[in-house]
This record gives structure tokens, C-alpha cells and sequence, in this order.
């Protein structure tokens, strides 16, 4: 990510070893800490296939906006995978990851930019997710123009579906009832978080060869207590939470990384705000909907049962049994 903290859109913050470098040292550092992992992570035994150089960097990375400085950058990061793979006797794809494939021009445009600039990389990534990032059909045309005109392999960073709309930890999840997503896709349930991979991969795969791949964040992401708001208990499992996402950092933030992202206030640091979109239960249980990445190799016939109810109303008039 390069980043102390998180690295999504709103938060491509210069890490604070970093902050007073100027472009060609911050490619320095880029080139210095991938290189550095990656060697680690070899020695390590870990068999590296591919690398992102960044995360979600549409419109900046490490505190750079503008085009020819962000260019600068993934090539340091490229150049650092290139070098190590080679090194190594090893083939590393390097993968930028952007996001928003709805604005089309703009992905378009940062292909031609990507291109124009002469960035070595051979993987365009985006996210994907249904709620806000149109429709499915636009994602293949967005990959399709990148992997016709420039060539390159194209796949989905990132993508996921709501399995329920019930809070299992206490902290506010992302997508929530009201919260103003596009939730009328799919159900919110196991069967919803299938049908929605499935169709992703699909999207994908309509590519062509160049299509390489779909990737579901955040399939694991777990509350720490089971909280119910309306159980008897509800207080001392959110307090004991609390404890925990501070005391381990097994939440998405504690109070210590206020000092690193300017997102981050005494208001909104906590738990889990993915839990309700985890391939799991809230006890970690795994959901049938794991069994989509078989089925979309295998094919699957299965009779069909009930998945869920939506709008049941039930009138009565007092008096009536």
C-alpha cells in the first residue's frame, strides 16, 4: 500500500518517514521498501506471483496528484518487482489497482495516461463493488478497451456482497439498511453473496483471455464477541470489543492510528465494518456461498429451496384470531 495506514481513495497519505521527500526519493523509498519485501517474503518460502504497486491509486499515491509524479512512482515499484523476479529466475506480474470502473472516461483516460508514460506493468486492476460502482456490463467494456488496445491482462481487485444486513460486532458496517447503497442487486444472503461472485466472474471472463482473475475482499473479517443490540448482554459485548479492537487492533482502526490518517477521529475508530459482507458467519462458520469459485468451474445443479422474503406484510383486524 505504501501507506501507514489504510489506501483507499481518500486516504493516499505520504507515510511519515516519507513526509518531507521529494518525488525522486519517494520513488527511492518505493523501490527500497518492495524490494526489500519482496526478498523477505521469499526467504520466507512465500511463492510470489504477482504484486500490486499500490492500492486504488485512481487519483494519487502517496500524496501525489499529479500524473507524471504518480508515474514516477509505479514505475519505482514496478522496477523494484521487475528487478527481484529477475534475480530471482522467477516471472512476477506487477498489477496497478484503480478503482471506480463506472466513470469510464476516466478509466479510459488513465489507461492512454499509463501507456503515454511508459509504465512497465503488465496487470489493470480495479474494484468492484455492485453498490457503487455501476453496472456489470460496463466493468467488460471498461477491462475489454485496456486489454484490446493496450494488451494487457485485466482482472477485479476487489469485489463483495452483503450476506446479511445484521451488525454482528457493534461497530456500523459500510453497507448498511438506509445507509443509501444500491442493495437491490442481489438478497442479502449467503445465495446473494454467491450469485454475486458468479456474475462478477463472469464479467470478467467475457474479456476474453486476457481476463485473469476476481478477488473478494473481505472474506474473513470476523467480530471479535457476537454482539446482538437487542440481547440482554448487548453492553458488556460491545464494551469487551472495545477492549479488544484497542488493546490487539483486530478492528479496522484503534485511537493510535489517529496519529497517522487525518480520516481517523476519537468518533469512528473501532471494529468491524465488513463483517456482515464475510464468507463466513459471525462464529466463523464458512457459508455455502464459498463454494461459488468450485461451482463456476464445475457447474452446479442443486434443487431449488427458499433463499428469502422480501416485504411480508400481514394484515389483521383486531379482534380476529
Amino acid at each position: 500500500h505504501y501507506s501507514d495506514f489504510w489506501a483507499d481513495p481518500g486516504r493516499q497519505v505520504v507515510p511519515k518517514a516519507w513526509k518531507d521527500h521529494t518525488v525522486e526519493q519517494k520513488a527511492s523509498d518505493i523501490e527500497t521498501f518492495t524490494s526489500d519485501s519482496l526478498k523477505e517474503l521469499l526467504e520466507a518460502g512465500v511463492d510470489v506471483g504477482m504484486v500490486q504497486v499500490g492500492n486504488e491509486t485512481t487519483s494519487a499515491i502517496c500524496g501525489e496528484e499529479d500524473w507524471d509524479n504518480m508515474a514516477t512512482l509505479f514505475n519505482a515499484g514496478a522496477r523494484a518487482v521487475h528487478n527481484v523476479a529477475s534475480e530471482r529466475g522467477k516471472t512476477m506480474l506487477v498489477a496497478l489497482h484503480l478503482t471506480n470502473p463506472e466513470k469510464t472516461d476516466t478509466m479510459k483516460g488513465i489507461a492512454k495516461k499509463l501507456n503515454d508514460s511508459n509504465v512497465d506493468y503488465d496487470v489493470f486492476a480495479t474494484s468492484y463493488y455492485p453498490y457503487w460502482h455501476g453496472t456489470r456490463e460496463n466493468l467488460t467494456t471498461v477491462l475489454k478497451y485496456v486489454a484490446d488496445t493496450y494488451g494487457k491482462k485485466v482482472m477485479v481487485a476487489e469485489t463483495s456482497w452483503a450476506r446479511t444486513m445484521e451488525d454482528g460486532d457493534g461497530q456500523p458496517n459500510v453497507v448498511r439498511p438506509g445507509n443509501n447503497d444500491d442493495t437491490s442487486q442481489y438478497p442479502a444472503t449467503p445465495q446473494g453473496q454467491a450469485n454475486e461472485v458468479r456474475d462478477v466472474i463472469e464479467a470478467v471472463a467475457n474479456v476474453g483471455g486476457k481476463g485473469i482473475g476476481v478477488m473478494y475482499w473481505e472474506p474473513a473479517w470476523l467480530p471479535v464477541n457476537v454482539y446482538k443490540a437487542d440481547a440482554e448482554n448487548a453492553e458488556q459485548v460491545l464494551a469487551a470489543n472495545k477492549l479488544a479492537w484497542e488493546t490487539y487492533g483486530s478492528g479496522w482502526a484503534s485511537s493510535y492510528s489517529i496519529d497517522y490518517d487525518p480520516g481517523v477521529n476519537e468518533n469512528n475508530y473501532g471494529g468491524s465494518e465488513w463483517d456482515n459482507q464475510a464468507m463466513c458467519d459471525f462464529e466463523g462458520n464458512p457459508l455455502p456461498s464459498l463454494n461459488v469459485y468450485k461451482y463456476v468451474l464445475t457447474g452446479a445443479t442443486e434443487a431449488k429451496k427458499l433463499d428469502a422474503i422480501d416485504g411480508c406484510e400481514v394484515d389483521v383486524k383486531e379482534g380476529e384470531d
